[in-house]
């Protein structure tokens, strides 16, 4: 049978190894890519799996019995485990309820390691240091518990704390340890308020041939609480060990006043059998009744200091001498129940770690762990545990779909050249413009006309005429054209398009971008309005040369000349302001000056209409459509610019996806294939016939096996 378990430690060690190094680097490849909230928990899955692997290929490489033991805080696990392995190891695993598991395993040096949730180790060989770590994580870990707490969600530490302390692992010099190959497993006191790590032990020694210790004390025993929760515990361990940790000092007081020895004390086996008749819950008694629990009052003090001693080469005799003076017979023969208690017990549990049974069910159990673990795996990388990685995926190449189709949009509209988009506004504004300047002309005309009628039957000067007379009425209608060509062009562009024709493509290009041209077009005629000049000027200038005069009979006699009769008339000719009476003008002027003045006029508003009008609005159209393609285009190159930076983003986190998604296929195709391999070594290990066949195979090759035996275990 040792042949056996060497062949299938190795064979199975052959197994876990790469697997478990296979996992850890999907780990960390999955770490080192960008952070995806959508892969803590199944990370998180993964994470715990590896830890539990490792625990496993731990015991099945070094063929390592693991002794898990469990009980209420300060119920005595700590001083068990100094009195088991002979060793003082107390110095870290009676820290204050913890919520990690602490492995105590045999080696030369002083050496102790802690591991955290994300996979982070620290070594060390102080263990006064490995203390304080500890105490102040748990400081920091009972704050980050509050906190989650608060907002309304169950504490999940691989999830919501990473860096908290899963693991603390202890070598110490232990002889017993080494000899046995055992490993003490110290777990959090049950009923901690860090409920968690209660949980964590379940999951990681669950269907582990690892055997495990209950310890309590006689002041629980018959406390339905303190079993509640052990009774969940049962079916996890092939066999169980309830220790009753017993004061071998404690008094009672008598009837007469005097302190005497309690039954605790002075027979503890009378408590064990109260327990088991009045006390004892139907699993623990079907556990009892099926040989896998048995029970053992121990002094456990007492037994871990003479366990030291003995180790230290201290003499115990003169140590019992004191005691018995000190306590008196009746507690030392208390005390030597106790440590016949502890040695039944250390012999059971010793007897149990080297029998076939154990042999059989650590083999069994060891593959039924490691197809539970790829099970596990396979499970974290499911569809199911990945629904919300695969949703932001899937997530991820939508909004790069419609970001790309956002880009094609953007470019198109890049290349687009607004301006022309207006061309059909332009003509629409110079054809209203041209009607507007039409009627206004025939409208100025009319006016001006009569202000030449008027001037005639006045004594006003052909100055008065132009600055006071002509010119106002002229002025004035450059306030009409501007608020006729400003009023035009607000109500050519308050269609939803600002007057613009588009093409379908840049219709959808708009749409796609949800592109807000209404408000790019209201700033585009706010800033034309505030910033156009006022129309060119429509003043006259009426020259006196212009103007035909009647000579009179002196001026003929003086040879007066016209331009010598005007001035006579009018005044100089560069200020035309002397008066002219009615009469003057009716003999002098006549017809043909009125004639000659409205000529002027004619000449002065053909200059001035259609062209004036138009042009003043074609330039205030022009300015619109300058700023409102200037704005589009600022629009347009913003969004190109984020675009060109987000693209490049999610595409990367994509990929990362698809990375991760390869990783995580290749790492649960691996279980499965793992699982296989188990199945095989399951068939071959545990079946009745080849072990049976085996173990003759063994008794007939005795001297030989035994020495693979020692190899593989060298090895």
């Amino acid at each position: 049978m040792k042949t056996e378990i060497s062949t299938f430690c190795r064979e199975f060690g052959e197994v876990l190894a790469p697997f478990k190094q296979d996992l850890q680097n999907t780990i960390e490849d999955i770490q080192g890519e960008p952070e995806s909230p959508a892969l803590k928990h199944p990370l998180s899955g993964l994470s715990d799996v590896h830890h539990r692997l490792r625990t496993l290929v731990d015991k099945v490489e070094q063929q390592q019995a693991y002794v898990i033991i469990f009980g209420p805080l300060k119920s005595g696990k700590s001083t068990l485990m100094n009195a088991i392995s002979s060793a003082y190891v107390s110095e870290v695993t009676s820290l204050p309820a913890y919520p990690c598991l602490v492995y105590v395993k045999h080696n030369e040096e002083k050496r102790y390691q802690y591991t955290s949730y994300n996979g982070k180790k620290e070594v060390t060989t102080d263990g006064g240091y490995m203390q304080r770590v500890i105490r102040d994580a748990h400081q920091t870990l009972a704050e980050r518990i509050r906190q989650v707490e608060e907002q309304g969600e169950p504490f999940d530490p691989g999830v919501h704390f990473p860096e908290a302390i899963r693991r603390v692992d202890v070598e110490v010099p232990a002889k017993n340890l080494k000899d046995s190959l055992t490993v003490l497993v110290d777990t959090p006191g049950l009923y901690s308020k860090m409920k968690f790590g209660y949980d964590l032990m379940t999951r990681e020694f669950r269907n582990s041939a690892a055997c495990a210790v209950f310890v309590v004390k006689t002041d629980n025993l018959f406390l339905e609480q303190v079993f509640a929760e052990f009774n969940d515990l049962l079916d996890l361990f092939s066999r169980i060990f309830l220790v009753v940790n017993i004061d071998g000092k404690k008094q009672d007081l008598g009837p007469d006043g005097v302190l005497r020895p309690s039954l605790e004390s002075e027979n503890p086996d009378r408590i064990i059998r109260a327990f088991e008749s009045l006390a004892m819950s139907a699993p623990l008694r079907r556990a009892a009744d099926e040989g896998r629990l048995r029970i053992y009052p121990i002094d456990l003090l007492r037994s871990a200091a003479a366990s030291l001693r003995q180790e230290n080469g201290s003499a115990g005799t003169e140590n019992e001498a004191v005691d018995a003076e000190n306590e008196g017979d009746a507690a030392v023969a208390g005390t030597d129940a106790s440590q016949e208690a502890f040695s039944e017990f250390l012999t059971d549990l010793t007897d149990y770690l080297n029998s076939s049974d154990y042999l059989v069910e650590f083999m069994s159990d060891s593959l039924r762990q490691g197809a539970t673990l790829a099970e596990d795996i396979r499970r974290s990388c499911s569809d199911e545990s990945l629904h919300e990685f695969y949703r932001e995926k899937s997530g991820l190449e939508e909004e790069i779909k419609h970001e790309k189709e956002r880009l094609a949009a953007v470019e198109h509209l890049g290349k687009f050249v607004w301006e022309k988009a207006f061309d059909e506004l332009r003509g629409q504004n110079r054809s209203q413009a041209e009607s507007f300047a039409g009627e206004l002309r025939e409208e100025l005309r009319s006016s001006l006309y009569e202000a030449v009628n008027r001037w005639f039957e006045s004594e006003d000067s052909l100055r008065h005429l132009q600055e006071e007379a002509l010119n106002p009425l002229l002025t004035a209608r450059e306030e009409r054209i501007k608020e006729n060509a400003f009023e035009r062009i607000r109500a050519l562009t308050e269609t939803d398009l600002g007057g613009m024709r588009l093409d379908s493509e840049s219709l959808r290009s708009l749409d796609r971008l949800n592109f807000k041209l209404a408000p790019i077009l209201k700033a585009g005629i706010d800033k034309v309005m505030e910033a156009a000049r006022n129309p060119s000027s429509c003043a006259v200038h009426l020259s006196p040369e212009k103007v035909p005069v009647k000579k009179n009979f002196w001026d003929w006699i003086l040879f007066r000349s016209q331009s010598a009769v005007r001035r006579g008339l009018f005044g100089p000719q560069e200020d035309p302001d002397r008066p002219v009476s009615p009469s003057a003008k009716s003999k002098r002027l006549g017809e043909p000056a009125k004639e000659a003045l409205q000529s002027v006029l004619d000449t002065h508003l053909k200059k001035l209409f259609p062209d004036l009008p138009v042009e003043y609005s074609d330039q205030l159209l022009a300015e619109y459509s300058r700023a409102f393609a200037s704005a589009v285009r600022e629009e347009v190159d913003s969004m190109k610019t984020e675009l060109d930076s987000k693209l490049p983003d999610l595409e990367r986190r994509l990929e990362s996806n698809k990375v991760v998604q390869k990783m995580l296929d290749r790492i649960g195709q691996k279980a499965l294939e793992v699982e296989r391999t188990i199945g095989d070594l399951k068939e071959r290990h545990t079946n009745p016939a080849n072990l049976h066949a085996s173990g003759d195979e063994e008794t007939a090759a005795e001297p030989e096996d035994e020495s693979r035996d020692d190899e593989a275990h060298r090895d």
